[in-house]
């Protein structure tokens, strides 16, 4: 791909908005809140029960971690004037603790649906509603750091490498780039967690989704051509005995997004919704008796 970094963004852009949310700005499936972004692959809720899960789902990942970012900026993020970037921020989660721990950094969440708490919202944060996938409503080298999380399930197979040169384009130079993302398949699964995550990975394959991106990360950043340093991390998230609490959250928040996920996979694993939620329960034990795991994967690198 090497370096393909526009000098200028299009005009074509989205503006930086407020979250004030309107009906158009969703739609309801079977009484489920929906994103009513046209083209977009993501296929999930974002009404309140899904937020809670994505709430949930960052401490988890944060307590497995054991850190809210890998890349080397603390000292970064601790100077006046610094600018972060939350590229897919949901719930906004990761860049409300951020904004806590680090007062005198502005930061900025981007996301496709306008479901922040406003009302909560520190005053070093705001949020810009725009879509990730088409040309970025920044300056170039406007960010001193960049950070993704868990878009496998938004970004088609094909546009990553597009997206990365987008994040980079904004990225001023001497900054980090940082993603992070899980295969959503568990390795180690027993039989009924074996079928419905094969489903789960038709499902994401129909949407044009890859669920092996945790494993092409470092590749990408390398092909960039403007990005150096590039260092890979791998942690696992584990659903076995011996992991207690820890494992126990892990499994519920996955059988929270497999329910959450229902009306997708319906349509590609054909048994009754009754069938399916028990099913769920099934999963939950599996997961914890065969000592299931997911891989997750941290890149991050420097900007030339």
């Amino acid at each position: 791909m090497g370096n393909k970094i526009s000098k200028t963004p299009k005009k074509s852009i989205s503006l930086p908005s407020t979250n004030t949310q309107e009906d158009s700005d969703f739609r309801y499936i079977e009484g489920r809140r929906y994103h009513n972004v046209e083209n977009v692959k993501y296929p999930l809720p974002n009404d309140d029960e899904e937020l809670d899960r994505l709430h949930q789902q960052h401490f988890l990942l944060r307590y497995v971690w054991q850190r809210n970012f890998g890349a080397p900026v603390k000292h970064i993020l601790n100077q006046d004037g610094t600018k972060v970037l939350d590229v897919g921020c949901g719930a906004g989660s990761w860049i409300f603790e951020m904004a806590s721990n680090y007062p005198n950094t502005q930061f900025t969440g981007l996301d496709i649906s306008p479901i922040q708490p406003s009302e909560i919202k520190p005053k070093n944060v705001n949020f810009v509603i725009a879509n990730v996938l088409n040309t970025l409503p920044f300056e170039n080298d406007t960010f001193d750091y960049i950070f993704q999380r868990l878009l496998f399930i938004a970004l088609p197979k094909d546009s990553w490498p597009v997206v990365i040169n987008e994040l980079t384009r904004v990225l001023k130079p001497g900054g980090y780039l940082e993603l992070m993302e899980i295969n959503p398949i568990p390795f180690q699964l027993g039989p009924v967690s074996s079928q419905l995550f094969i489903a789960v990975e038709k499902m994401l394959q129909l949407r044009d989704l890859d669920p092996q991106i945790p494993y092409k990360l470092r590749s990408y950043f390398e092909q960039q051509g403007n990005l150096e340093n590039v260092t890979e991390e791998k942690n696992r998230l584990l659903f076995g005995p011996e992991t207690g609490k820890l494992g126990q959250a892990a499994i519920e928040n996955t059988r929270l997004g497999l329910f959450h996920a229902k009306p997708s996979l319906l349509e590609v694993i054909k048994i009754s919704s009754e069938e399916y939620d028990n099913n769920l329960d099934i999963i939950a034990k599996e997961l914890h008796e065969f000592d299931s795991y997911s891989d997750s994967y941290c890149v991050y690198a420097r900007k030339k």
